[in-house]
């Protein structure tokens, strides 16, 4: 009986041996021995793998060597994808369902290279920290952020001393609220007022929400989704180009809708 589409693919997906003989032959033709040392898979169930490949026109032989054929190729190449994409989903679990998946100009496998930072346990802010040190850490830093997270006072105030010190260039959009909320700290508005300097601290401030935190550090780029109260679930981190092309676009449509932050706008 002629087996059907769904019926490859159940026996392809079966079993890890069938997947990894595929894999390995995808670059180039192997001997079986070259097989068996690569995969550390048993002689004869490499046999079996093999045979089945060849009964399906996806390998051949070559002068003692397997190769895919055509058709095998295409398999391999396509499964792949897909395993890929299966494991990007799995990977970003309960964040995608966060993320503005509809508004994003790519892909979702353009996650395929992306970490997710979650709170570790016993540490609800470990994510957090990581995207400010990380962003703290680049010469090229842009943000777009409408909450300053539940971090101390004390902890904005080393950021922003190590920042004055290390005399670091950013650019950010930030809500209306957030700069607010900032300044209300009296020794955090006096280091921002002390040390403003609107050529390597170049602020906008946007007068609505902002639901995602972006961020761009460098050639990586960041993204916050937050909860009801503002507070940033997990933080994906990406050098992916697509990835990052959007949240620079999306920080410009930000900027374009804000003011520009003078010295002026702060609060005395």
């Amino acid at each position: 009986m002629t087996s059907t589409p769904l019926d490859d693919v159940s026996f392809l997906a079966r079993s890890d041996h069938r997947v990894e003989v595929l894999r390995t032959l995808a670059p180039g033709a192997r001997s079986r021995p070259e097989l068996h040392a690569e995969t550390e898979i048993p002689q004869p169930t490499l046999g079996r793998v093999l045979g089945s490949f060849e009964d399906r026109n996806w390998v051949e032989r070559r002068n003692g060597e397997y190769a895919l054929t055509a058709a095998g190729a295409l398999v391999a190449a396509e499964f792949t994808d897909l395993l890929d994409t299966v494991e990007t989903v799995q990977r970003l679990g309960d964040v995608l369902v966060q993320l503005p998946t509809d508004e994003m100009a790519f892909d979702v496998r353009a996650f395929a290279d992306a970490t997710v930072w979650t709170p570790e346990p016993g540490d609800t802010l470990s994510h957090i920290r990581r995207m400010e040190e990380t962003w703290l850490e680049a010469d090229r830093k842009r943000l777009l952020g409408g909450t300053l997270g539940p971090a101390s006072f004390e902890q904005r105030r080393d950021n922003a001393r190590e920042f004055v010190e290390r005399e670091m260039r950013a650019e950010t959009v930030v809500s209306t609220a957030m700069m607010e909320r900032g300044m209300s700290d009296p020794e955090l508005n006096r280091l921002v007022r002390e040390h403003w300097d609107p050529e390597r601290m170049v602020g906008y401030l946007y007068d609505g929400p902002i639901p995602l935190i972006l961020a761009i550090a460098d050639d990586t780029a960041m993204l916050a989704p937050t909860d009801e109260n503002g507070i940033p679930t997990a933080v994906v981190v990406t050098e992916n180009e697509a990835v990052r092309a959007w949240v620079d676009d999306r920080i410009d449509e930000y900027r374009e809708q804000a003011t520009e932050l003078t010295f002026d706008d702060l609060p005395p």
